[in-house]
């Protein structure tokens, strides 16, 4: 029994490996090989199934997202979408090797920091995030070289976002709500207003929908869902202020 279980777990470790190799070196290795959808839209889905793994729970509106996504966000490719996924799931490939191209890839702070919605627009499908979820967001923050304060700002958007959608009153003034925004916007809970109205000023710089107007629909549309919750938490911070 327990030679059958090692031979299984190092079968598996093996196949894995042997399947990092094959994606890294051969998709994305290539001195010469161009910037094109098809390799970042195979980024994409094996994070897509990374995700999934830590939460199969509303598995079929997580594959609609997905596909909604890349339909958006890929128009001209061809991909076999249905296969590539089912591969990545059964043999995923680790964070730190897909990020190693990505950071190549998408040298843009910003352009990271849509990864990481896209990730944490999936985790939320079904409403929450699981600690299995919030641990593999973070790995994935550190390892596309963000920074905590834009971990945690994402966090407490969609946070802010849930907490608004379940609750009956229009805009939360709770303690809550406030610790919330000040994650959101980027400040300590005792911020003076001056210190809230720069590193609002400096946000809106980086995450204005205007920014992203030359982008896909879905990631205008994931712009504005931003840009509405950063809004929203520099208005609670300066009616807790008064």
């Amino acid at each position: 029994m327990i030679i059958g279980f090692v031979f299984v777990m190092l079968f598996k470790i093996i196949s894995n490996l042997k399947n990092e190799r094959e994606w890294h070196e051969g998709l994305f290795e290539e001195e010469n090989h161009q910037h094109s959808e098809d390799p970042l839209l195979e980024a994409y889905i094996s994070l897509g199934a990374l995700m999934i793994r830590k939460d199969r729970s509303s598995y079929s509106e997580k594959i609609l997202y997905l596909n909604s996504y890349f339909a958006r966000n890929f128009p001209q490719s061809h991909y076999n979408f249905g296969r590539s996924f089912t591969e990545s799931l059964k043999n995923p490939v680790r964070p730190k090797v897909i990020t190693r191209w990505m950071k190549r890839k998408l040298p843009k702070r910003e352009q990271r920091i849509q990864v990481m919605y896209f990730l944490a627009g999936l985790s939320t499908v079904d409403g929450s995030m699981n600690q299995r979820e919030i641990d593999l967001l973070k790995e994935m923050n550190t390892l596309l070289n963000l920074s905590t304060k834009d971990f945690e700002s994402i966090i407490a958007m969609y946070t802010q976002r849930r907490e608004r959608q379940n609750s009956s009153q229009s805009t939360k003034k709770t303690h809550t709500a406030v610790q919330l925004a000040c994650k959101i916007i980027g400040v300590s809970t005792n911020a003076s207003i001056d210190e809230i109205k720069k590193a609002y000023r400096s946000l809106v710089k980086i995450h204005h929908p205007d920014r992203f107007a030359m982008h896909s629909i879905e990631q205008q549309k994931i712009a504005e869902q931003r840009f509405i919750e950063i809004q929203k938490a520099y208005e609670i911070l300066k009616i807790s202020l008064n």
